[in-house]
């Protein structure tokens, strides 16, 4: 069976699931191109320093995940820490870690051409309803 879903159906659909299986709400950041990618060291610098939770990032090209970021608040510059979720060998870190299925990216890993949609889990309040 070959499927006809775009990338943007995919993310919805992985954040969908996040939603009604196991209760978690997320936010999804639209990135016009991947040469944004590099403007949004902040954005990412921010989520992880208040949610910690992995980034699933898909658009007109294959998914990824985001597990980190390196962001210089001065200079600017941005290092994705990504996982490719498209690996199928064996469970061992060496292989993955030589191969580049896990490992820190520059701004140019992501396709100019393409656009993204970061979806970014929200850890659920503690603090319940009432504030």
């Amino acid at each position: 069976a070959s499927c006809t879903c775009s990338m943007e159906a995919v993310v919805s659909t992985q954040s969908t699931g996040l939603d009604s299986w196991a209760g978690a709400t997320h936010r999804i950041q639209f990135v016009s191109s991947g040469e944004d990618m590099a403007m949004q060291g902040g954005v990412l610098k921010h989520h992880f320093d208040t949610q910690g939770t992995p980034v699933m990032i898909g658009g007109g090209v294959l998914a990824h995940t985001i597990l980190g970021v390196k962001y210089d608040d001065i200079t600017g510059d941005t290092q994705f820490l990504i996982l490719d979720p498209h690996y199928t060998g064996k469970e061992e870190l060496a292989p993955i870690l030589k191969e580049g299925w896990c490992g820190w990216k520059g701004p140019n890993f992501w396709d100019k051409r393409a656009h993204y949609n970061m979806c970014m889990p929200q850890r659920p309040s503690l603090e319940g309803p009432e504030g």
